[in-house]
């Protein structure tokens, strides 16, 4: 497309609303620094490219959400996408909602290993800046969990992370932390994004104001600000004094990400032997090209870890998400090889270890919070153990934040969520992978000590309090046509429950966008989530469809337990009957979903 015609639309046949949005950014002195990506873009599209017109039409489709993880997109031109003007807007957001909230006028800024993300912090403390706050930016890449701390550990009043988790390396993100270290919730929430949306001008950084951005550069992170965080996360260990007589090694791996600054680091603290993962300890440029995913849900994303510790000789591999949040694991099982272990599990092996090694001490305020799509073992396992759970809160750590934050006279024992995220403590805020990769590794050292393995304390477990297995199916659908689809399912059966799955009928639906009255604002928030409860022939599971926060994909969750007190003989049947049912109640539920995506998805 020429400059002469880069303003002549009308011969794309965009849509009325698309065109207009397009316009704006194109004519607008407040998306100058867009234009020229803007402009290749509409030459693909005027010469034909159906690719192009797709990204166009998605680009332009809406405002970049706030979702379960802040704001994550593709980095490109327009208004849901991540880019400069789409940063500083949401800055700009950040700054006028905590001037309007009375909260203290400072805010922390991190940003974790990806492409722009050193370039959007920037942008963002510049914005701020501008808006009259002063900002403390730590010019190295660090953990999501380390800003929650920070902003707590420095009275900030808010806090941003650049990051996009584990999304592909094309995509790019931005979460915003309110005055309690936690991502912004309910009022909060409609509120910033409010703000967000009203955002009209973007103030202009002075020199003044360039002052008031403080800097800790590589030289100084260290000091002051990792060694406050690495002792709060060394305290949440539940084993005391060094774990090196022990003979146990573990590998890590950060994904190209920046885990081996936090757990890589805390782990080394408690005496144990770690061994790196030396090619993703590189950021890589952000290109994440040693793996497939930087996810550490994903088995295959620890391939290189798991060669590594087959010649070290280790026996557990451990692995965190590019921005340090989340933690995956393999173990070995009785016969040496190396065998993942799911979020679930892993959250079951923790808490039991944490329960377990604090027995007698345990806090008398203490409670345990998880989520409706988190394995009911966690619930099972805390009551056991007279402890309060919460188990019913929707997906996203802000929402165990919002407890928290209501009951600030309770201690937290430990919270996870089935998406390999766990915490224990109260200073921080969000799911983080150091605090987990401590607990892990002191459940596998002292197993390893004792002459058994992790998957010997599942089976335990498992006879005592029942077998449990959870599988979640993601039905991806990328695009403005993805999302449609995936509303038609969740109308559809919000309007008209299914009845049965895997010959097993639906005895309750629940719709989290009801009114709830529980007591608790955290836990009658509205959120996209279904859930159906499924029994016959003295078998139940339970079926939850929610809609990604973070992903164009609709996550289809089956969780399902057998009765509790079984001999170690019955184990084996047991797990076969469970596991079957677990897939056809999958399989039925993808079929009866994809039937009705379809038709928007072409």
């Amino acid at each position: 497309m020429t400059d002469a015609s880069l303003y002549s639309l009308i011969d794309l046949g965009l849509p009325a609303d698309t065109e207009r949005a397009v316009r704006r950014w194109l004519d607008d002195p407040h998306y100058a620094s867009e234009r020229p990506a803007l402009g290749a873009l509409l030459a693909e599209v005027e010469a034909g490219s159906a690719a192009a017109r797709a990204e166009l039409l998605d680009a332009f489709s809406q405002v970049l959400p706030i979702g379960t993880g802040g704001r994550r997109g593709r980095v490109g031109p327009g208004p849901n996408r991540m880019n400069p003007v789409v940063v500083r807007e949401t800055a700009q957001g950040v700054t006028e909602a905590l001037k309007a909230a009375g909260d203290t006028p400072q805010v922390v800024i991190v940003y974790d290993t990806r492409m722009h993300s050193r370039q959007f912090a920037y942008a963002a403390a510049e914005q701020c800046a501008a808006g009259g706050l002063t900002v403390v930016l730590l010019d190295a890449p660090r953990p999501t969990p380390e800003l929650s701390f920070l902003v707590r550990h420095t009275g900030a009043g808010a806090g941003i992370v650049v990051s996009a988790s584990h999304n592909p390396p094309e995509d790019n993100g931005i979460k915003i932390y309110g005055p309690d270290g936690a991502q912004v919730l309910g009022a909060r929430d409609a509120a910033l994004m409010r703000a967000i949306l009203g955002v009209t001008q973007l103030p202009k950084l002075t020199d003044e104001q360039r002052s008031q951005i403080h800097v800790i550069g590589p030289e100084q992170v260290e000091g002051e600000a990792d060694k406050p965080y690495h002792n709060y996360v060394l305290a949440q260990g539940v084993v005391p004094g060094s774990l090196e007589a022990r003979g146990f090694s573990l590998v890590f791996t950060p994904l190209h990400g920046v885990g081996h600054t936090s757990a890589a680091a805390v782990l080394k603290a408690r005496g144990l032997t770690v061994h790196l993962v030396a090619a993703q300890c590189d950021a890589d440029g952000g290109r994440f090209s040693t793996v497939a995913s930087a996810n550490p849900e994903l088995p295959v994303s620890m391939a290189m870890a798991v060669e590594l510790a087959e010649a070290e000789g280790a026996q557990l591999v451990l692995a965190t998400d590019p921005d340090a949040d989340r933690l995956g694991a393999c173990a070995r099982g009785r016969d040496g090889t190396f065998v993942a272990i799911d979020g679930n599990r892993l959250g079951a092996l923790m808490l039991d270890h944490v329960l377990d090694k604090m027995a007698g001490r345990l806090p008398p305020n203490g409670w345990v919070l998880t989520t409706l799509v988190t394995t009911p073992l966690i619930a099972t396992l805390a009551r056991a153990h007279g402890v309060e759970v919460v188990d019913d809160l929707l997906v996203g750590f802000k929402h165990h934040a919002g407890m928290i934050g209501e009951h600030p006279e309770k201690t937290l024992i430990f919270g996870c969520e089935e998406s390999h995220g766990f915490v224990r403590g109260d200073d921080i805020r969000d799911k983080d992978g150091a605090i987990a990769a401590l607990l892990l590794a002191e459940c596998a050292a002292v197993a390893h000590a004792e002459g058994h393995t992790l998957f010997d304390n599942l089976e335990r477990i498992w006879c005592r309090h029942g077998y449990h297995r959870e599988k979640t199916a993601n039905l991806v659908a990328p695009g403005l046509a993805g999302r449609r689809a995936i509303t038609a399912v969740m109308q559809t059966w919000r309007t008209t429950p299914p009845e049965s799955f895997a010959g097993l009928q639906v005895v309750r639906a629940d719709d989290r966008m009801a009114l709830r009255n529980t007591g608790s604002a955290t836990r009658d928030l509205p959120g996209d989530v279904l859930s159906f409860e499924l029994e016959g022939e003295g078998r139940g599971c339970r079926l939850v469809l929610r809609p990604s926060g973070t992903e164009p994909k609709l996550k289809v969750y089956a969780l399902a337990r057998s009765a509790g007190n079984l001999a170690p003989d019955q184990l084996a049947a047991t797990q076969a009957d469970i596991d079957a049912l677990i897939d056809q109640v999958l399989r039925d539920a993808e079929v009866a979903a994809l039937a009705i995506m379809r038709p928007f998805l072409g």
